[in-house]
C-alpha cells in the first residue's frame, strides 16, 4: 500500500528545499495521473488494489511566495477488487474474481505550501466527486482434469452507488520548471460509496473510496 509513496519519495529525493526562482503568476494547465485504488471501511474484507487513471485541467493561483490555491476538474477511474476466492473440491478448483470500477468527475481544491518559497510543495484540500459510471465484473474459473473453463460477466451497479462522493487529499509536489510539475497524492474518502436500499430503510455498507496517485502536469 505504501509502495507508491516510496516511488514518489525517490522522485522527490533529488529535490532541494533551498529557495529557487519560480513563477508567481497565475497559470492554467492539464494533468494526468496513474492511481492505485481500493476501498476502506468497517465492512471491507479481503480487499485488493486496482490500477486506474485520471486526466483533467487545473488553475494555479499564488496568494503569496509560499502559498497558492489550485482548483481542478478531473475525470478519474478508481474502484477496487476482492482477493481471489479459491474453493477446492476433490480434483476441482474454483476461482472467483470480482472487480468494481467507478468513474467520477472530481473537483479537488488544493491548498499548497512552498517552504522557503522553493519549487517543492506540500498540499492538502477537500475533494468533491460525481459518479458517472459504476460496474462490477465477476469471473469464475473452474480447473479440472487439466482443463479450465471460465465464465465472466459485467453488471451495471450505477443505481447502487451514490451520485456524490466527498473526501480529502494530501500530497507532495515539485515544479520541475515553470511549466512542468510532478506530484504524489493520497485521497481518503469520507462518505459511503453505496446507496441505502429498500427505500432508504436499509443502510449501505461502510465502504469508502481511497487511492494513491502519481501524476504530471503542464502549465500554460
Amino acid at each position: 500500500m505504501k509502495k507508491i509513496f516510496f516511488i514518489a519519495a525517490a522522485m522527490l529525493g533529488v529535490v532541494s528545499l533551498s529557495a529557487q526562482e519560480k513563477t508567481t503568476s497565475s497559470q492554467f494547465g492539464v494533468k494526468s495521473t496513474v492511481n492505485m485504488s481500493s476501498f476502506n471501511g468497517d465492512d471491507v474484507k479481503d480487499n485488493d488494489y486496482k490500477v486506474g487513471f485520471s486526466a483533467g485541467v487545473y488553475g494555479h493561483f499564488p496568494i503569496t511566495d509560499q502559498f497558492a490555491v489550485q482548483p481542478e476538474v478531473n475525470f478519474t477511474r478508481i474502484g477496487g477488487k476482492f482477493k481471489d476466492d479459491v474453493t477446492e473440491v476433490g480434483n476441482t478448483t474454483i476461482k472467483d474474481k470480482n472487480k468494481t470500477t467507478l468513474d467520477y468527475i472530481q473537483v479537488p481544491i488544493m491548498f499548497k505550501y512552498y517552504p522557503g518559497a522553493s519549487r517543492f510543495n506540500i498540499e492538502a484540500g477537500p475533494q468533491f466527486g460525481y459518479n458517472v459510471y459504476a460496474s462490477n465484473k465477476q469471473e469464475t474459473s473452474v480447473y479440472a482434469n487439466g482443463t479450465v473453463n471460465t465464465i465472466s460477466g459485467k453488471t451495471d451497479i450505477k443505481d447502487n452507488v451514490k451520485d456524490f462522493d466527498f473526501g480529502v487529499n494530501f500530497g507532495l509536489g515539485y515544479n520541475v520548471t515553470d511549466n512542468i510539475n510532478v506530484g504524489a497524492r493520497y485521497y481518503m474518502g469520507l462518505t459511503k460509496v453505496g446507496e441505502n436500499t429498500d427505500n432508504g430503510t436499509t443502510a449501505a455498507n461502510d465502504i469508502k473510496n481511497h487511492s494513491f496517485s502519481l501524476g504530471v502536469g503542464y502549465s500554460f
